[in-house]
């Protein structure tokens, strides 16, 4: 089905909301953690609606055509933002189209926030400094990482305990220093995540006084 056919789910708009406040349109290639993830933070005066992948559908691609199927109901200052993960898709044949999309969504004003090898990398970099990540080449392992630091994992049922607001600011700045590390511009060559680059946007949207105590870090 095409984007012009296909009707998305409307918005759901908290019914408090006031006129200055700002919704981020988050699409992702995953079905399950980014979700759950930004669930996890309800702040005031932001809200974060994540466009999960629920139909197996999770090629850069497939993600962008979700995301500006709800582009018609952005108002002006809403941000629309992509999770994706490289994994598999910046190798071969796949990554002529992995770029296209990038392209695509830079003309459409989409942001991206990519993780390499996957979403997961972001997780841990809650638990563990950028410098002992060790070799995670493929998002099995960075899942096994996790593992091993939390003594469990399940994508499909995060714990909030596992990513309190004071372990945010932390998992920024290492991610942030990260990211400053690693070749490659928009496609990186080594593991990174730029999920850094959402909540600190998210955080400058908020309204300074009330954004929680656990997050002002971000506005550094």
């Amino acid at each position: 089905m095409s984007l012009n056919q296909r009707l998305p789910r409307p918005l759901t708009r908290d019914a408090s909301r006031l006129r200055d406040d700002r919704l981020f349109i988050v699409a992702c290639d995953d079905t399950y953690a980014p979700k759950q993830y930004f669930d996890f933070f309800q702040l005031p005066r932001v809200q974060v609606y994540v466009v999960a992948t629920t139909d197996g559908s999770c090629a850069a691609a497939d993600v962008l055509d979700r995301l500006l199927g709800y582009k018609r109901e952005a108002e002006e200052d809403d941000e629309l933002w992509m999770l994706l993960d490289t994994d598999h898709y910046t190798q071969g044949t796949h990554l002529p189209s992995f770029r296209g999309a990038l392209s695509e969504a830079r003309r459409q004003g989409v942001n991206v926030a990519l993780s390499k090898p996957s979403f997961e990398l972001w997780l841990l970099l809650h638990h563990v400094a950028e410098t002992d990540l060790g070799e995670l080449p493929a998002a099995r392992d960075v899942e096994a990482a996790l593992r091993a630091k939390l003594g469990q994992y399940n994508k499909t049922n995060l714990k909030r305990e596992h990513y309190p607001l004071t372990s945010v600011c932390e998992a920024c700045n290492r991610a942030e220093r990260l990211d400053a590390t690693v070749a490659g511009g928009e496609i990186p060559l080594e593991n990174t995540t730029r999920v850094y680059q959402l909540l600190k946007t998210i955080a400058a949207k908020a309204h300074p006084r009330q954004l929680p105590p656990e997050l002002r870090g971000l506005l550094t």
